[in-house]
């Protein structure tokens, strides 16, 4: 593969109990003009929480306890109600409270200058309902859901290029307009035109039937890899900047985007498109021996570097977690510049990897700027950088003051 980098600095155009557990907002701390800020989390037997209400601090949060205690349920939960699936598992049924027909997940919360609430209501043969604003059906704006960070991003760096191509395309690529829309249709027209190449391979079809696929895939995955290319053109330098904060000046983090094109630089639709025709006509032989397209955006890959040297292979475990925090936080700069909000942060057990130098910085990078969910076993070690945040402890899934 060859390294495809966008041009810098060109801009995006298209771009269990059943008491109920209430814990309320000290007031000490006042949320920012410009970020999501939840407001109430009511809970009805999600998980451990027969019932839950509380009211969070409206910039730091830091819960902490054992383990299995519900620090990950509750963050789970949070992540839920705005998005209406979980990060954790894709059975929505293990989100229900043992022996209960039904959980239901309320947050009320602001966006800017306006008020907002979001229900979802999941019952135990799998229907979901889900209310914005008192509205059925409608979907949260996508650059306002919160930015989720877990141990398992580390499969961002050490996974499969599918893990990195899913951040792209459902992360990144709601920053632009019209890229879902055009990401499934690309999909479609792959599925369409492997099951022609293997109808071929056992002389069902014919060549001359691939071309209006051809043609389709081409024009719809020259768009992607474009809008791609410019993304990555936007997040480097952010990504760059982030991590040389919290890893130190003298690691430089680096992007670039490895596509399965020969493409020497970043180029426009048209070549692109021409590019992948001419692919796709060298290549035919192979891609009807295995039933299956070989060159496209569904093969390409996310290229990290450290001062050259590939983070994947060469990095160690701290600086491919920096790696991933400061593609997370990227993330959350770019959605600010596209939607004029920072979402809510959701750390999960982020810190117990880190170096006291990392913890510090990125402490720093994050505090006052957005409403954070932390959760940990330790509380200790909280006020470093100056961080005041509000401690809670979680026992059998009932919330405590303090730690």
């Amino acid at each position: 593969m060859r390294p495809c980098s966008g041009r810098r600095g060109r801009k995006i155009t298209c771009p269990c109990c059943c008491r109920q557990n209430r814990l309320k907002n000290s007031g000490r701390n006042k949320p920012g003009r410009n970020q999501v800020h939840i407001e109430q989390i009511r809970l009805e037997n999600f998980r451990g929480y027969a019932r839950l209400h509380w009211q969070p601090d409206p910039l730091i949060n830091v819960i902490t306890g054992g383990n299995a205690q519900g620090k990950t349920n509750l963050l789970e939960a949070i992540f839920f109600g705005f998005t209406g699936h979980s990060f954790r598992t894709n059975r929505d049924r293990e989100m229900i409270h043992w022996g209960s027909s039904y959980c239901r997940v309320e947050i009320n919360f602001h966006s800017g200058q306006q008020e907002n609430s979001t229900v979802i209501l999941l019952s135990a043969e799998g229907k979901k309902q889900r209310k914005l604003n008192a509205s059925t059906g409608r979907d949260m704006d996508p650059v306002l859901l919160p930015l989720v960070f877990t141990p398992d991003h580390l499969l961002m760096i050490k996974g499969s290029p599918a893990v990195r191509r899913r951040w792209l395309d459902q992360e990144l690529g709601p920053l632009q307009p019209g890229y879902l829309a055009c990401f499934r249709r690309y999909q479609q027209v792959l599925a369409q035109r492997n099951n022609l190449l293997q109808k071929i391979r056992v002389k069902q079809r014919n060549r001359q039937e691939l071309e209006p696929w051809n043609q389709q895939l081409a024009a719809f995955g020259a768009k992607i890899i474009a809008w791609r290319c410019r993304l990555l053109a936007e997040l480097s330098p952010i990504v760059r900047e982030i991590y040389g904060q919290i890893g130190g000046r003298d690691e430089k983090a680096g992007l670039s985007y490895l596509s399965s094109l020969p493409l020497e630089r970043t180029t426009g639709e048209a070549e692109i498109c021409e590019s992948f025709m001419g692919e796709l006509s060298r290549r035919y032989d192979e891609e009807v021996a295995r039933g299956q397209t070989l060159v496209g955006p569904h093969r390409d890959d996310l290229g990290t570097t450290i001062n050259g040297q590939d983070v994947r292979r060469f990095g160690s475990q701290g600086q491919q977690r920096t790696m991933v925090l400061a593609l997370k936080l990227a993330q959350l700069e770019l959605g600010r510049r596209f939607a004029g909000d920072y979402p809510v942060i959701l750390l999960d057990d982020v810190f117990s990897e880190l170096d006291q130098y990392r913890r510090a910085q990125l402490v720093e990078h994050i505090r006052k700027k957005t409403q954070v969910f932390v959760t940990t076993s330790q509380s200790a070690g909280w006020d470093i950088a100056g961080l005041s945040g509000r401690v809670i402890t979680v026992r059998e899934h009932v919330l405590h003051e303090g730690g």
